[in-house]
This record gives C-alpha cells, sequence and structure tokens, in this order.
C-alpha cells in the first residue's frame, strides 16, 4: 500500500470517527457540571428544596413533547413544565418590590398548554381595585435575561438575580404530590427535577411569594388575540 493509500484510508477512518463521536453527542448530554448549575444547586439546598438537575441532549428541543417526556421518564408530558416572564409595562412600579403589583412576574405553565394574558389582567388587577385598569398590560418581558441571569428557553424560577414573585398554574397543582415535575434548569439543556408542592412551599419560606390561579388560556382558537 502507498503512502497515498495509507493517508487516504486513515483520513476516512478519522472522519467516521468523528461522524460517530457527533451522533453519540446528539444522544449523550453532556457530563460537565457548570458554575451556574453548582448555583442553583446551591439554592435548592439553601431553601431546603429537595431536587436534581439533569441534562438532555442538544436535539432535545427538535423532539415532540411526547419524545421529551420519554426521555426524562416524567410521567405525561403534562409534567413538563416552562418559566415565562412577564412584565407589566404600564405598571406604577418600576421594580418587584410590591408582590401584588409587581412590574415583572415569573409565570409557570405546562408544556401542553398557553398564557392567557387577560387573566393574568383580571388576577393581578382584582388586587388593586384602586388602580386604573390602564396600569396593567402584559407582555413578554424584553429584559429577561437581564432579570433571571438565564437566556432564553433556559429560565429558572429560582436562583434569578432579581427577586421576581411567582405564579403558577393552577392546573400544575392539581398534579399529584410526590411525582416529579421538570422546570427549566438555568441553562438550555439543564432542567430542575422537583415536586411542585415542595417548590412551592419551600420558595415560600425563603421569603418570595408565590401564586396559584388559572392563567391558560382554553379556547380552540390559536389565534386568540390575548395569548402569549
Amino acid at each position: 500500500m502507498s503512502n497515498h493509500q495509507l493517508e487516504e484510508r486513515q483520513n476516512s477512518i478519522l472522519n467516521k470517527l468523528k461522524s460517530l463521536e457527533e451522533r453519540l453527542n446528539n444522544i449523550t448530554p453532556p457530563s460537565i457540571i457548570t458554575e451556574n448549575q453548582k448555583r442553583i444547586g446551591k439554592v435548592c439546598e439553601e431553601i431546603g428544596l429537595e431536587h436534581e438537575l439533569v441534562r438532555v441532549p442538544s436535539p432535545y428541543y427538535t423532539w415532540t413533547l411526547e419524545q421529551r417526556a420519554s426521555y426524562l421518564d416524567a410521567f405525561s408530558p403534562e409534567y413538563l413544565l416552562k418559566s415565562i416572564i412577564l412584565e407589566n409595562t404600564e405598571c406604577t412600579n418600576t421594580d418587584t418590590s410590591i408582590p401584588t403589583n409587581s412590574r415583572y412576574y415569573c409565570v409557570i405553565i405546562q408544556y401542553t398548554t398557553k398564557i392567557q394574558s387577560h387573566k393574568i389582567f383580571k388576577f393581578i388587577k382584582n388586587m388593586n381595585n384602586n388602580e386604573s385598569a390602564k396600569k396593567f398590560h402584559f407582555t413578554l418581558a424584553q429584559s429577561a435575561e437581564s432579570l433571571t441571569g438565564f437566556e432564553y428557553n433556559a429560565v429558572c424560577p429560582i436562583g434569578t438575580t432579581v427577586k421576581i414573585p411567582i405564579i403558577i398554574s393552577k392546573h400544575i397543582m392539581d398534579l399529584p404530590r410526590g411525582v416529579p415535575v421538570f422546570l427549566g434548569g438555568g441553562e438550555v439543556d439543564l432542567k430542575l427535577v422537583v415536586d411542585i408542592h415542595s417548590f412551592k412551599e419551600r420558595v415560600e419560606s425563603s421569603g418570595n411569594t408565590v401564586f396559584i390561579t388559572d392563567v391558560i388560556d382554553t379556547s380552540d382558537d390559536n389565534n386568540t388575540e390575548n395569548d402569549i
């Protein structure tokens, strides 16, 4: 075998090994423990929240909800949750120091549902009867990353840069105690696994405010004006 043929064969083997490595990376989550992961874990320990932080492989968000639930060994897709930072752009306050009339809220919903912003409006407005309805207009917060310290699709409801009042969809609280749910863990491929009932209790005991209310759009119209 000539040197040229040997070199071509070596290159072919290297290319196959590289291709195999890429395929393995697509099905195997990284095993690294980042500083952010340590930080979220420390916050959970400080508030006494039993938890687990698990990583998912890179194609996770290309999968169906059923596939994601299966990979995580979740009971069903209803146990996959996401946290959305909403801003009341007309709020009379500029920060989160008054939980009943905060400029920002962290809303936790199931991936199988979507937010009906008018329900958020009614819930907060009812706690502020002296305020004009014109002082309430909820939309996705443009400053979510600076408020939380987490990038898009990675928001964790605890360990945020700024303490943000939390609103949990009441449908989530209907899930049985002791069955884990999967929240964002502060990184796109990191999930915080907790019991949602314990989560609520421990977060409240840490001094943050947690509201439970109906925030979900139940209409069949996918173009509902007030959806977020």
